[in-house]
């Protein structure tokens, strides 16, 4: 409401706006400490209670994640929380987890189950099985782009390392877009969690699921990935198949395979040490392509003096020998590079591209042939303006803006670290490794269709009634504590 606000040019409300979110920020840490003071238990099975909030359904760290409150969610209350699923409540760390769930796993829990079993449905499981078969994965890729990928002729030509990587692209893209799925309902419910068939969760809204799928940078980067591995495979066997096209599928497939390696930094966003790391890249990133747009003003001004100048009237801008010829990269040529300190200044003098010609006819009739440039002394001062302007001015804003994401990030690391931890946790509790899941998928959904069957609509018991009422008083005196703190 605050973004829209600012976006219609009232500044009032949206200083109103961002100090009412302030306010409640704090009263939500304030109450969630109390809760976690009372009882933490209580406390920790609140954080993903969905209620019922203006018409919306949500939990309170699904709220917090959504609005970016980092201080509730790096509290001790919703870490503890995030834990017992991170490590299906088999230990409070990873040595723990590694401990009782291989050394002591044939042993029973209080439920009866064996520890082995919720080993391997754990989220910390599956996130390492996921990655080890991406790593996998990224191994055959490679394979298959130095050894294997030539001009397609028939399926006997597709070898083992293609079969491979389809199987598992399928089952990854099956697996990344489930969650938008309507019927796909897969939220975890605390003992507080109350079944309304006649209200539905806000993670229940396609639109919303689909905002909130690509409000993360690394599902977007996903996103990208599939598209363009999908358009390589377009253009290798629907395209008809000739030495052009092979090489064109080739580029697809190495950016694909790119853009892969560049999807496996997420893996690190879990490590305590290199996860703020990955984040600061992440957030540069975000202030290079912003950045961008004023450097494109500048290069694409420089490049029309520059072309202007050393081929004067030159109507061939859209060659028609393809799209490779369009005289746009040869503008962009020289200014783009003298960013990072190539001067070109061999580039000015007359004639300085050789074979070329003074005739027109050929160079339009043969774009392999380059129309001879003229030497203006107008260029070299073009030159040295643009360069002390790109290489003195914008280049150093750019750095000065990467060490101000740095110091915002370090600053907040922790808080940052954690906050992104909450969307890998929420994330593998119910995913299942490609392309694993093209085999337990079917028999999952077929369990979740028969305990659907026999699922009875009974009532919840006395105890249970009795506990959800004193969760709600224990709420209430918490946040009437909190209202009275901020009275005074």
């Amino acid at each position: 409401m605050a973004a829209r606000a600012k976006s219609g040019k009232d500044q009032f409300l949206y200083d109103v706006i961002k100090e009412h979110s302030r306010i409640f920020a704090k009263r939500a840490l304030d109450l969630q400490t109390k809760l976690y003071a009372e009882d933490s238990e209580v406390a920790m099975d609140l954080m993903l209670t969905e209620q019922k909030v203006w018409d919306i359904k949500v939990s309170p760290l699904e709220c917090a994640f959504d609005n970016s409150m980092l201080d509730f969610i790096a509290h001790t209350c919703a870490q503890r929380r995030l834990n017992k699923i991170w490590y299906k409540q088999i230990g409070a760390s990873l040595g723990d987890f590694w401990k009782k769930g291989l050394l002591y796993g044939c042993r029973r829990n209080g439920n009866g189950n064996l520890r082995l079993c919720r080993f391997f449905y754990a989220p910390l499981t599956r996130f390492l099985v996921h990655y080890i078969i991406f790593i996998a994965a990224m191994v055959c890729y490679s394979a298959f782009l130095l050894i294997e990928l030539t001009r397609y002729v028939n399926l006997e030509g597709i070898k083992v390392y293609e079969w491979l990587i389809y199987a598992w692209f399928i089952g990854d893209i099956f697996e990344e877009y489930r969650g938008i799925l309507p019927w796909n309902n897969d939220i975890i419910k605390s003992r507080f969690s109350e079944d309304d068939e006649n209200e539905k969760a806000l993670s229940q809204s396609v639109k919303y699921r689909i905002s909130r799928y690509f409000y993360d940078f690394w599902n977007s980067l996903d996103f990208i990935s599939y598209c363009i591995t999908i358009t390589a495979v377009f253009v290798r066997f629907l395209y008809k198949s000739t030495t052009e096209t092979s090489v064109l599928a080739r580029r697809f497939y190495s950016l694909s395979l790119f853009t892969m390696y560049m999807r496996f930094l997420h893996a690190l966003l879990m490590s305590r040490k290199l996860g703020p790391k990955i984040i600061m890249i992440k957030e540069m990133l975000k202030d290079l392509f912003r950045f961008i747009g004023i450097l494109f003003v500048f290069m694409v001004g420089v490049g029309v003096l520059y072309h202007a100048n050393m081929y004067p009237a030159h109507y061939d801008m859209w060659n028609t020998g393809g799209w490779t010829y369009w005289r746009i990269w040869k503008i962009m040529y020289i200014p783009y590079w003298q960013i990072y300190g190539e001067l070109f200044l061999d580039k000015f003098e007359a004639n300085s591209t050789t074979p070329c010609t003074t005739i027109q006819d050929e160079w339009e009739s043969n774009p392999d042939i380059e129309r001879c440039n003229q030497y203006d002394w107008v260029l070299i001062v073009i030159s040295a303006c643009y360069m002390l302007i790109s290489n003195l001015l914008l280049v150093n804003l750019v750095i000065a803006l990467f060490s101000y994401r740095f110091e915002i990030v370090q600053a907040n690391s922790e808080k940052l670290w954690r906050y992104w931890r909450y969307a890998v946790i929420m994330d593998y509790r119910t995913r299942v490794p490609a392309p694993l899941n093209l085999i337990i998928r079917p028999f999952m959904t077929l369990s979740k269709c028969i305990k659907s069957c026999k699922k009875c609509c009974g009532k919840k018991t006395e105890a249970d009634r009795d506990e959800f009422k004193r969760m709600e008083r224990l709420q209430d005196i918490s946040a009437n504590k909190c209202i009275r703190t901020m009275k005074i």
